[in-house]
């Protein structure tokens, strides 16, 4: 079993894996032993949930796969909810779980389920190994399996692969015997990822006018291309925030859109011939709700790999081709430049009017996170919850020319794994820095863990309204049992976290204690925690006062 299991694990280093997320257990003793002795850099994790989602957070952070190992029986189940998210935001993991042989099955023994496709359709890959044999050619097999799970990983669509091996008593490697080069071939297995290109006629957009949406995409490389293609053709780039767009100062870009596109009139008036659609869905439902109301325009949507992604079920062309190579074909002119005007008018009287939240007196979401851009060093990594979070960046989380990489698991929207996330991300990257509300933020408290047990380096920024504070901005706010239901203060007192977990702890009572704590922390090893409570009622005042109402038509 020893070279079998070695040969596997060989494998993952020779195609290029170089991080492993271990949950313990016995079974997968051998995995664990060997992905230790071997060069792989090691995470252990208790709790398989965080474990799912902290390899998650390094796949995002480095591009590559990460490998999950655990035991048999419900252990694998907690990877789910990681792996749905690795799914819709394509993100590549390897996962690997031990299971009893065939013998051990529906017998009734201990920590065995059917965990033959378990995820389902959430991996792209599934496969289960046979037995260990000690034998050249099972060394050769077991490298080959490797070798598909990789692919299939990275191929397309990024996403997950499921390995599932069964193994025999006894479970620990000879380390003797220890043979990490058995069943290597002289040259090392390559997966070659090629180039789509387009096949587009341009001249249906000749003298139109239309606008591009750029949504989520944590490996985009076409930002300046789209840039300049929206300049081309006179198009307005919507950047969400996730597009990381916002780096960029270019008088084309809209980053205000979900305050202007309230108003019915104004969705009217800047009715597109065409949209152009690259990346994910945007974190803007108004502008999903403008696409919408414009059902008959043209809407191309283009990737390199076909995933529908407009909600309005709109989309006239699908390009299946390289984003980059796709916008850098079209190099026709549009010289009409009024319509993009009309936008690039709305675009500097909204920006203007959400900036005024800088002045703000009392504790406002929106001015934190207008300070935290100020504040946040060139080259942070900044990981940011799902809910209110992500909504509250969109709006105040302004384009200027920077170097701040904003991510987030937008592939599913959960709250869940939102800690874990951002460590694996701090694990390869520095500095990161984490955006919480405080419902998102419990829900995960399981993931300090790996941060302490790895002396990993995170600064959490914390607004704790103390509850589901999107619920005010939901039709549920009218309704009976609205605090029981869905507001669900809980009063946690998150100082505790000191004691339970050793991190260190600040409340920021104040706009100066905030920007004294954020710049203190920085320099700070381990995991620090900034919490900073919010009065939902004023917040959301401060917030209708700022992105509402601000302009009802265009001329």
């Amino acid at each position: 079993m020893t070279n079998y299991m070695a040969a596997l694990v060989d494998e993952l280093y020779q195609l290029g894996v170089r991080e492993v997320v271990i949950s313990p257990g016995s079974r997968s003793t051998p995995l664990a032993m060997l992905f230790c002795e071997h060069a792989f850099k090691t995470f252990l994790n208790i709790d398989e949930r965080s474990a799912g989602f902290f390899a998650l957070g390094i796949a995002k952070g480095c591009g590559r796969p990460a490998v999950l190992v655990c035991t048999s029986g419900s252990a694998p189940a907690h990877y789910l909810p990681a792996l749905t998210e690795a799914r819709h935001s394509r993100v590549p993991l390897i996962v690997l779980t031990a299971d009893r042989p065939p013998e051990l099955r529906q017998v009734g023994a201990p920590q065995t389920i059917d965990q033959n496709r378990l995820f389902g359709g959430f991996v792209k890959y599934y496969e289960e190994l046979a037995l260990p044999e000690e034998q050249e050619s099972m060394y050769r097999y077991v490298r080959v399996v490797m070798q598909r799970a990789y692919a299939s990983a990275v191929s397309g669509e990024y996403g997950a692969a499921h390995i599932n091996i069964p193994v025999r008593e006894p479970l620990i490697p000879d380390l003797s015997r220890l043979n990490f080069a058995a069943g290597r071939g002289r040259d090392n297995f390559k997966y070659v990822a090629g180039t789509m290109q387009p096949a587009f006629d341009p001249a249906i957009l000749k003298d139109k006018q239309g606008i591009i949406i750029c949504g989520g995409g944590a490996g985009a490389d076409y930002h300046q291309a789209v840039l300049d293609l929206g300049k081309r053709l006179q198009a307005p780039v919507l950047a969400d925030p996730l597009s990381n767009l916002r780096n960029y100062a270019e008088d084309i870009i809209i980053d205000s859109y979900d305050a202007f596109l309230q108003s019915d009139t104004v969705k009217m008036a800047l009715k597109p011939d065409f949209i152009f659609h690259f990346g994910q869905v945007p974190v803007s439902k108004r502008l999903q709700q403008f696409v919408a109301r414009h059902q008959d325009v043209l809407y191309f949507q283009v990737d390199e790999s076909f995933a529908y992604r407009n909600p309005a079920l709109s989309t006239t062309s699908y390009i299946s081709a390289s984003p980059k190579l796709l916008a850098a074909s079209i190099t026709m002119h549009n010289n009409n430049a009024g319509y993009a005007a009309k936008w690039l008018t709305l675009q500097q009287q909204t920006r203007n009017r959400l900036n005024r939240a800088r002045d703000e007196k009392q504790l406002f979401e929106g001015k934190l996170i207008q300070l935290l851009q100020e504040l946040l060093p060139p080259g942070t990594l900044l990981a940011v919850a799902n809910s209110m979070a992500i909504r509250d960046v969109d709006y105040f989380f302004a384009a200027r020319r920077q170097n701040i990489k904003v991510m987030c698991n937008r592939g599913t929207n959960g709250i869940d794994g939102t800690v874990s996330t951002a460590l694996g991300m701090a694990a390869i990257h520095s500095p990161t820095v984490l955006l919480t509300g405080d419902v998102a933020f419990y829900h995960d408290l399981n993931g300090l863990l790996t941060g302490k047990t790895h002396a990993l380096n995170l600064l959490i920024v914390l607004f704790n309204n103390n509850g589901g504070g999107i619920f005010n901005y939901l039709p549920q706010r009218a309704e009976k049992h609205f605090d029981y239901l869905f507001r669900t203060p809980h009063d946690i007192n998150f100082r505790g976290l000191q004691t339970l977990y050793g991190i260190t702890y600040y409340e920021a009572t104040g706009y100066p204690a905030f920007e004294q704590a954020f710049q203190e922390a920085l320099t700070l090893k381990g995991i620090k925690l900034i919490e900073v409570k919010i009065d939902a009622a004023v917040s959301k005042a401060l917030h209708d006062q700022y992105t509402t109402g601000l302009v009802t038509t265009c001329s």
